[in-house]
């Protein structure tokens, strides 16, 4: 699929409907009566005799009176524990808007001109619609906010910025009940981030009553329509953006806002269902965990200050999801690209790190540490881990972020990322989004051209997986066993087996399936990395090298063939490039096979039918330890 698809044409696409039909049995009652209303508003509201636009510009109070302190104080903290990198990339892109260009998603567009804001231009509504949605939530404003320290020292962007948010104010095309304005710049979604910018700006700027004045405004009629249009229907992490803007709405006015600020809270206590046992965010993506902390954070941090109570929920959520970054946060501090993950769309690992110190939230754990109920699982320990997937896909309502990665395995060696999951190029349904979620993409097993769970569209999701994983030790060494079984047709069990002691870690698959098919696994090495086949006359093996110094070593055991191509990589939206990657195969429908990774001296293995052995381990159910192989 190379373009998008209307709904209508997903109904009547052979491979499509079905997944369609499995996306939809699996939605809550809440988000279908959701989907009936909002489809109910865009059509009815447009057409009524009243003027929506102007009943929100009505609630408006006259001398609109704001107390920015709390949320002005918020923002220099949230500043200041960024890392100076952040901060000048932010000041960079706030110095191109006096130029009228906005760059979001590695894609820059000129948007302004003499004739104003191009706000519903072609380019900026193309796909992804990401892009549109991050413009119409202001996030240019951010990065005056985030980048420089106040008004003062970006005159011509403040500015600049001013004029964008007259012209949005005066366009009628960006009038609430225009045509089309809850799937355009009124979703929910768009109001809450533009909220969330708003009061940020508007605390900002300070001195400049009339900026201010008007900043003010647009908060005001945004988070009033905002309040009647929560998204309770949709849940995840938009939900959590709701209640985020709503804090922060209720904290910038006295009256209203005191209801708003109560209605944020609530809508925050509401969404701390959705963080697991062990801290993580249920759609399983650390850069939306990373995200939704951020805003937790926040809604603590402006609570304390405006003197309000802190539910024991949002304390929990904020404790717990701190804990479970702290535990994931691998060797290179950057967050693993798991399910729908890229890199610079949330704050780095560090700096949130420190935002949850600097608001007093208080989480301890050890980094590197196991998150069972997430399902993520460390071996190893310091510079040299390996992380496996072994957990359930995100929740069967909210499918959109879930890949094809049951049982992957990501490594980092002498703290650098070797093997890597793939990220994600964009939202929209294209080839590459649908390679990003494909089994293809993960460092693991594929039986055939079978995906374990179909995927399509930008967001669909056929009959799930279920994978199990337990974790034991015995006499030094560590044992992850996972498996999960595909029931439909064609049918098979994956399990992986990983052992772990000192510097290696033997990786060792079994698939068991009705016909025999080609198995492949798969390991996508990160870009920067070299895939050196070494031909020494002994055990065939390959090294992950940088610049011709060996990292680690890769030793292939039981497969047929060893193969090395490239593969794309999406490290950020709109960004591909291409990497290495070994390919393993056998053949049939009972097959065993595997890999040794290791960082020190490379190690004798012998393969037999019953398994593999490596520095006195042998793979089997009850594993024990015997004499080393010759």
């Amino acid at each position: 699929m190379s373009g998008g698809q209307s709904r209508l044409s997903q109904l009547t696409d052979a491979e499509t409907a079905p997944l369609l039909y499995e996306t939809v049995r699996n939605m809550e009652a809440g988000q279908l009566l959701g989907v009936a209303d909002r489809t109910l508003r865009q059509l009815v509201v447009p057409s009524l005799p009243v003027d929506a636009d102007q009943w929100y510009e009505r609630q408006v109070p006259s001398g609109l009176a704001i107390r920015p302190e709390s949320i002005r104080g918020n923002t220099t903290t949230l500043r200041r524990c960024l890392e100076a990198a952040t901060r000048e990339a932010y000041r960079e892109r706030a110095d191109e808007t006096t130029d009228g260009t906005v760059t979001l998603l590695g894609r820059s567009l000129s948007v302004a001109g003499e004739d104003g804001v191009g706000w519903f231009d072609d380019a900026v509504l193309e796909p992804p619609a990401m892009w549109a949605l991050k413009f119409h939530g202001f996030e240019f404003l951010s990065w005056a906010t985030l980048g420089y320290d106040g008004p003062a020292a970006c005159p011509a962007v403040v500015e600049t910025l001013a004029d964008w948010l007259a012209d949005w104010d005066g366009d009628e095309a960006t009038a609430i009940g225009a045509p089309g304005y809850l799937r355009r710049a009124w979703t929910p979604h768009a109001v809450s981030l533009r909220v969330l910018n708003l009061a940020r700006f508007c605390a900002w700027v300070r001195d400049d009553t009339a900026v201010e004045a008007l900043a003010a405004r647009l908060v005001y009629r945004n988070a009033a329509f905002l309040a009647n249009h929560v998204e309770h229907d949709v849940g995840g992490n938009h939900l959590i953006e709701n209640g985020a803007a709503l804090v922060l709405a209720g904290a910038l006015f006295d009256g209203e806002g005191e209801a708003w600020l109560q209605q944020g809270v609530d809508v925050l206590v509401e969404a701390s269902e959705q963080f697991l046992a062990d801290g993580g965010h249920f759609e399983r993506s650390p850069m939306y965990h990373s995200i939704a902390l951020v805003r937790y954070l926040t809604a603590v941090d402006l609570l304390r200050r405006e003197g309000e109570s802190i539910p024991p929920e949002l304390r929990e959520v904020a404790s717990r999801a701190t804990e479970f970054l702290r535990r994931l946060r691998p060797p290179d501090g950057r967050i693993p690209l798991l399910n729908d993950a890229v890199f610079g769309e949330a704050p780095p690992v560090s700096a949130v790190l420190r935002y949850a110190d600097a608001v007093g939230v208080d989480a301890t754990a050890p980094a590197g540490t196991s998150l069972s109920t997430s399902g993520y699982y460390w071996l190893g320990d310091g510079d040299d881990r390996l992380l496996v997937d072994g957990g359930r896909p995100g929740p069967a309502h909210l499918p959109g972020h879930t890949h094809n990665d049951a049982l992957s395995v990501s490594f980092w060696a002498d703290g650098r990322r070797l093997l890597t999951d793939t990220g994600t190029p964009a939202y929209a349904p294209t080839n590459r989004r649908e390679y990003a979620r494909s089994v293809a993409a993960h460092n693991t097993v594929q039986y055939g051209d079978t995906e374990p769970m179909p995927t399509g569209g930008s967001y669909l999701l056929g009959r799930r997986v279920e994978p199990s994983a337990t974790v034991r030790e015995r006499d030094g060494v560590t044992l992850f066993d996972g498996r999960y079984s595909r029931d439909a047709t064609p049918r098979y069990t994956h399990r992986r087996r990983i052992y772990h002691a000192d510097d290696w870690w033997l990786v060792w698959d079994t698939v068991d399936a009705d016909e025999a098919a080609t198995m492949t696994s798969r390991l996508h090495v990160a870009p920067d990395i070299d895939l050196d086949h070494v031909d020494d006359g002994s055990q065939p093996r390959f090294h992950l090298a940088d610049d011709g110094a060996a990292l680690a070593s890769v030793v292939p055991l039981g497969a047929e063939r060893a193969t090395v191509s490239t593969s794309q990589y999406f490290p950020a939206f709109g960004r591909a490039e291409s990497r290495p990657k070994l390919s393993l195969q056998s053949e049939g429908s009972a097959v065993q096979f595997g890999f040794l990774l290791g960082t020190g001296t490379p190690r004798s293995v012998a393969v037999d039918h019953d398994g593999a052995r490596v520095a006195g381990l042998s793979v089997d159910d009850e594993y024990r330890t015997l004499p080393p192989t010759e």
